[in-house]
């Protein structure tokens, strides 16, 4: 739905920026850097089958480490030293984040319609937008485990797609390249944007990134509720 919605957007306004690509490395060392996030999962859930006493606090644990993880988002937000003046006037960003944000409810809308899940559900594993940590720790503790997992997964997912296609999207289509990545676009995936789409496309990024951050926790908080 997002690739959709974002092809129409560069057919229709076209980001065209020249900018020679710089050497990346090899898309499947930027892979297995988060497939390591993966094998975390996977020891967890051996780990689990342990039955140890301590573990019984993890459902404890997972909620401080969310209140802790939304705390060093807000400190990375204020540090990347951009006002919310800034942010608002940066209007290509906040065109791609607005229409990932809607096409992405709308794909999860029609996702939990074939599955056979509750719509809120679909909705609620769909305004992650990418953000694996955060999605993980709120489907779990709304839904249950394996919506938790499906989220996580859902939105690693995400990223790999996006790790492997950016530089040969961002040659195409600019808008694409940026949205796949969703609210990664300011940090994790914000590298490799750069290498391949040049400095020009940072401050967008950065937007882009910051705005579906924002608006991610409150729309899971609502479908899940």
């Amino acid at each position: 739905a997002n690739l959709i919605a974002l092809l129409l957007l560069e057919k229709k306004r076209p980001w065209v920026v020249p900018h020679q690509q710089e050497e990346l490395p090899s898309r499947l060392h930027m892979a297995l850097e988060s497939l390591k996030l993966c094998g975390v999962v996977v020891g967890g859930f051996a780990l689990g089958l342990t039955q140890w006493a301590w573990l019984s606090y993890a459902s404890h644990g997972s909620e401080y480490a969310l209140i802790f993880l939304l705390l060093l988002v807000g400190l990375q937000l204020r540090n990347s030293g951009m006002s919310l003046k800034q942010i608002l006037l940066n209007r290509r960003g906040m065109i791609i984040a607005i229409l990932v944000c809607v096409s992405a409810l709308v794909g999860g809308a029609i996702a939990a319609l074939l599955l056979g899940l509750p719509v809120k559900t679909g909705l609620a594993i769909a305004s992650a937008y990418g953000w694996y940590s955060l999605s993980g720790i709120m489907m779990t503790e709304a839904f249950g485990p394996v919506i938790g997992s499906a989220a996580f997964f859902n939105d690693l997912a995400r990223e790999l797609f996006a790790i492997m296609m950016i530089p040969t999207l961002v040659q195409r289509s600019r808008s694409s390249a940026l949205g796949l990545c969703g609210a990664t676009s300011m940090d994790f995936t914000l590298p490799v944007l750069q290498r391949s789409g040049g400095l020009e496309l940072v401050p967008a990024a950065i937007v882009h990134g910051f705005a579906l951050s924002l608006i991610a926790p409150v729309l899971m908080a609502i479908f899940s509720s």
